[in-house]
């Protein structure tokens, strides 16, 4: 096989795995991947998994890799409350929820980071379309992003967080952002969690900020 025969028939998946070759070609010999990374083809992400190297500069490439390398998972957190604007600070990594355990994976592209979540919490996401071009054709796909108020459920839930005010502070949560956020769906979650510890530490974050 040719790299040209491999590109045409995969190129639409942008990130592929060995699963996803095998569903096309029905395998192929793995030592044609390596000699098609080492020529720089495609790029190696993690162990199985792959990019063909014109989507590199891709808008949006981080997110829709996260989604593929562990699957399930939708990306929350810190990721999301970053790019909502809810807390002020950057974020240079991908962070996720998966139904998988937790894990961590450094790549060339960037740090993607998993935490694990329980089955009945895996929910609270949206599927977002994106549009990457290639060469004028535009590929549509879709991508699993939390909502803003999962994404600070997930965050304060995972991360067992019983704030003091002078936490509170620390974190510099938007006052704006919480006010807008839709309170019954973010005590929902808590209920589900049938954490009331998660439900007293909301309580106490919107209090501060006098949005509840």
């Amino acid at each position: 096989m040719t790299f040209k025969e491999f590109h045409n028939s995969m190129i639409s998946f942008v990130v592929f795995s060995y699963a996803d070759i095998h569903a096309v070609f029905g395998g192929i010999d793995r030592r044609r991947i390596y000699e098609w990374c080492k020529k720089g083809y495609i790029i190696p992400l993690i162990k199985g998994y792959y990019l063909f190297r014109e989507f590199k500069e891709a808008e949006y490439l981080g997110l829709l890799i996260s989604n593929k390398i562990n699957d399930p998972s939708y990306v929350s957190t810190e990721y999301v409350l970053s790019t909502e604007g809810l807390i002020p600070e950057s974020v240079y990594s991908f962070t996720a929820v998966s139904t998988n355990k937790t894990s961590e994976y450094e790549t060339s592209l960037g740090s993607f980071n998993y935490r694990n979540i329980k089955p009945e919490l895996f929910m609270g996401y949206t599927l977002v379309n994106i549009k990457i071009n290639l060469s004028g054709r535009v590929l549509d796909r879709h991508i699993k992003v939390a909502c803003l108020e999962k994404a600070f459920f997930d965050f304060l839930y995972l991360n067992k967080l019983k704030m003091t005010d002078q936490e509170i502070d620390h974190y510099r949560f938007d006052t704006d952002m919480l006010n807008l956020m839709d309170k019954d769906k973010l005590f929902g979650y808590a209920d589900i969690a049938g954490k009331k510890t998660i439900t007293l530490t909301l309580e106490k974050i919107l209090k501060h900020h006098a949005v509840y």
